[in-house]
């Protein structure tokens, strides 16, 4: 959710998922702090020796089965297991060209909540971001296109912030391209509010109030409009049914 600090012109895009282990420091074998040690030498003796694998490939097959439900619950145990092989096979989903697949494989990825299931999400979105600005403008399409459909990632968090060009890592032109891209996507009135709060309509960033003020709307129905364009692009695909 996005919430405003002391300057009114800051958006805050904190994530509200926990750390990974590109963030954090911590390794996929270690220990969870909801793990018993049990627990986790019996995961570390299972990554390090391959077991389990006739159960990946059995959740494989299963996500091309014909029942939706069959294929929803082999994503999210394949993404539960949190094996490099497990989420491997969910990666290559959402790295394909079909939709479905991008769907199921972040509904796999997201609800199985395993440590290499979010670092997964976090380097497609990294590998995303690099091809936006691709010379091959369907490529660029995709790019962006996936990097909306798995919904918030600590990578769109930061292509949002670099649109005011102070990135040294992120080039300004390559963020505001997939922030105008994000948010033509919203309903018109989110979109106008949006445009002008994130300064994409070649102003530099406005804050709620100077928002209000050049719409002519109130201030309450600005933050309401807001709130729901996050919450709109903050939002993987759904789970396809």
């Amino acid at each position: 959710m996005t919430r405003e600090t002391t300057n009114e012109n800051t958006v805050d895009l904190s994530l509200d998922q926990p750390d990974t282990a590109e963030t954090s420091g911590i390794t996929r074998l270690s220990k969870t702090d909801d793990e018993t040690e049990g627990q986790h030498l019996k995961r570390v003796a299972e990554e390090l020796s391959g077991s389990g694998e006739h159960r990946v490939s059995n959740f494989k097959q299963q996500l091309s089965a014909r029942e939706s439900l069959t294929r929803l619950a082999a994503a999210a145990e394949l993404g539960r297991i949190g094996t490099q092989r497990s989420v491997q096979v969910l990666r290559e989903l959402l790295s394909g060209t079909d939709r479905n697949n991008w769907a199921l494989a972040v509904h796999g990825l997201r609800s199985g909540g395993s440590r290499e299931a979010w670092l997964c999400l976090e380097s497609v979105a990294q590998a995303e971001a690099g091809q936006i600005n691709s010379v091959d403008s369907n490529r660029s399409s995709e790019a962006v296109d996936r990097l909306l459909a798995m919904g918030r990632t600590k990578m769109m968090d930061r292509l949002f912030r670099a649109a005011d060009g102070h990135s040294r890592s992120i080039p300004a032109d390559v963020a505001i391209k997939f922030s105008k891209s994000a948010v033509g996507s919203l309903a018109d009135d989110q979109r106008m509010v949006m445009e002008m709060r994130l300064g994409l309509n070649g102003y530099s960033a406005s804050t709620p109030r100077e928002t209000a003020d050049s719409l002519s709307m109130e201030l309450d129905k600005v933050r309401a409009l807001e709130l729901k364009a996050w919450q709109t692009i903050h939002s993987p695909l759904p789970a396809p049914e």
